[in-house]
């Protein structure tokens, strides 16, 4: 009797286990669905908008428009609470009143805005040539604060040393980019640089420009708080002090007590000097 309803019992399972499977993948379907018309708060145009007009306020509005027409270019409510500059900026073209607003739709500002107004007094701009490798592969970027460190060529040795030239320097500009270029409106090819623009004083900026003529130039960069200018009482690193493996030692031995390293256990965290 049993084997008889074998077959029976089988054809039931396979039932229930199709049964499930079909819910399960309609639930899942009717879940991306609704998430898909969940309303999103997007900013828009209250009214038709032309080029160079001004954003405010007044005319920019808040509307709510499903999850699944909102790309990447929009802005949403959430990307001007995070800081996004809207406000006070300048449109690129024509908009009609209720269209979403776009990065693309405002002006980027790299074409108007004027670098010597961010150059103090006393102060000069110096663009010096750099390379991936010289700029920390390109994470170097307008505000930042970097030391220039220089490899030359000893005229009376001919040995090549490195040297720390200038300490704690502000970053104005890398390539055409600026303090005040909105970086979210340019492509990949539009960030890249193979200039960066240094805050000096003249005689650095002598210095600077006949640096990168007789040698090589390299910035390092800093904390945005580290604002320290250190004792270099060797002065330079020769080939002669990479052999000798003393200055080594010593760097090692501070660096264990100033850097520290991040120790995750669970759902805590701790920070630890390097033992």
């Amino acid at each position: 009797m049993l084997q008889g309803r074998t077959p029976l019992l089988l054809a039931a399972v396979f039932g229930v286990l199709a049964a499930l499977v079909a819910f399960f993948a309609v639930k899942q379907r009717t879940d991306q669905i609704s998430e898909a018309w969940v309303p999103t708060k997007v900013m828009a145009a209250a009214r038709n908008l032309a080029a160079g007009d001004t954003l405010t306020k007044e005319n920019l509005a808040v509307i709510e428009v499903p999850r699944s027409l909102v790309t990447e270019s929009v802005i949403t409510v959430q990307d001007v609470n995070k800081g996004t500059p809207v406000f006070g900026r300048k449109l690129a073209i024509d908009i009609k009143r209720g269209d979403m607003l776009l990065y693309q739709h405002i002006h980027t500002k790299t074409g108007d805005q004027h670098l010597a107004d961010a150059v103090q007094k006393k102060g000069r701009a110096v663009s010096i040539r750099v390379s991936p490798e010289s700029s920390v592969h390109h994470w170097v970027e307008p505000g930042d604060h970097v030391d220039v460190l220089g490899i030359f060529t000893d005229p009376q040795t001919r040995d090549q040393a490195a040297v720390t030239m200038l300490q704690n320097v502000i970053v104005l500009a890398t390539g055409r980019i600026g303090g005040q270029t909105n970086v979210r409106l340019l492509n990949e090819n539009e960030r890249a640089y193979n200039t960066v623009t240094l805050h000096v004083l003249p005689e650095a900026a002598e210095m600077l420009v006949l640096a990168q003529d007789l040698g090589t130039l390299y910035l390092s960069l800093r904390n945005s708080e580290d604002n320290e200018i250190a004792d270099m009482p060797d002065g330079r690193t020769t080939a002669k002090t990479l052999l000798t493996g003393e200055r080594s030692k010593q760097i090692s031995r501070t660096q264990s007590k100033i850097f520290k390293v991040e120790i995750i256990r669970g759902r805590r965290s701790e920070l630890q000097t390097v033992p």
